[in-house]
C-alpha cells in the first residue's frame, strides 16, 4: 500500500459517524421525564428510545429497545428501581444504569443491591454533568457490546 492510500484509509476511519447513544428514561414523574427527554434529545449523539413510568415498564422497554444507558429513578411504583436494575442486568449486563434519585445517596439498607447501578446521580446534578455521564457510560456500553459481538 502506498502512503497516500494509508492516509486515505485513516481519514475514512476517523470520519465515520459516531453511533447514537440509545437512552431509556425511567421515572414516575411526568415533568422529570419530559425535562430529561428534551435535554437528551438536544444532544446530537443521543437518542431517547423510550420512557417508562414504573420499574416493570423499564424492564419491558429495556428488552425491546435495547438501550445503551438507562436513567432509572430508584423510587417508582409497581417495581422499584433497585429491583428493576437487578433484573435488567441479568438479561443484559452491558446496559449501563444510572441510579437517579432525589436522595443525596443510596439508602444504606439497599446498598447491597447498588452493584446493579453503574453510577449514582442525585436529581440536582447539572445538565452538563448528566450529559457527560450518559456520554461516558454510553461509549463504554457500546464498546463492551461490540467486543461481545466479535467474541461471541
Amino acid at each position: 500500500m502506498m502512503t497516500s492510500e494509508i492516509s486515505r484509509e485513516k481519514k475514512m476511519i476517523i470520519m465515520r459517524p459516531r453511533e447514537s447513544i440509545k437512552v431509556l428514561i425511567a421515572d414516575d414523574h411526568e415533568l422529570t421525564c419530559l425535562g430529561l427527554k428534551i435535554l437528551i434529545s438536544q444532544q446530537q449523539h443521543c437518542q431517547v428510545v423510550g420512557i417508562a413510568v414504573n420499574g416493570q415498564q423499564a424492564i419491558d422497554l429495556a428488552k425491546s429497545c435495547q438501550p445503551d444507558v438507562i436513567i432509572l429513578d430508584i423510587g417508582m411504583p409497581v417495581l422499584d428501581g433497585h429491583s428493576a436494575a437487578i433484573q435488567i442486568k441479568q438479561f443484559d449486563p452491558y446496559i449501563r444504569i444510572i441510579a437517579y434519585s432525589s436522595l443525596p445517596k443510596l439508602p444504606m439498607e439497599k446498598n447491597h443491591q447498588s452493584t446493579a447501578f453503574d453510577l449514582y446521580c442525585s436529581k440536582d446534578i447539572s445538565s452538563q454533568a448528566l450529559i457527560k455521564a450518559i456520554d461516558d457510560l454510553g461509549k463504554l456500553a457500546q464498546s463492551d457490546k461490540s467486543q461481545f459481538r466479535r467474541v461471541g
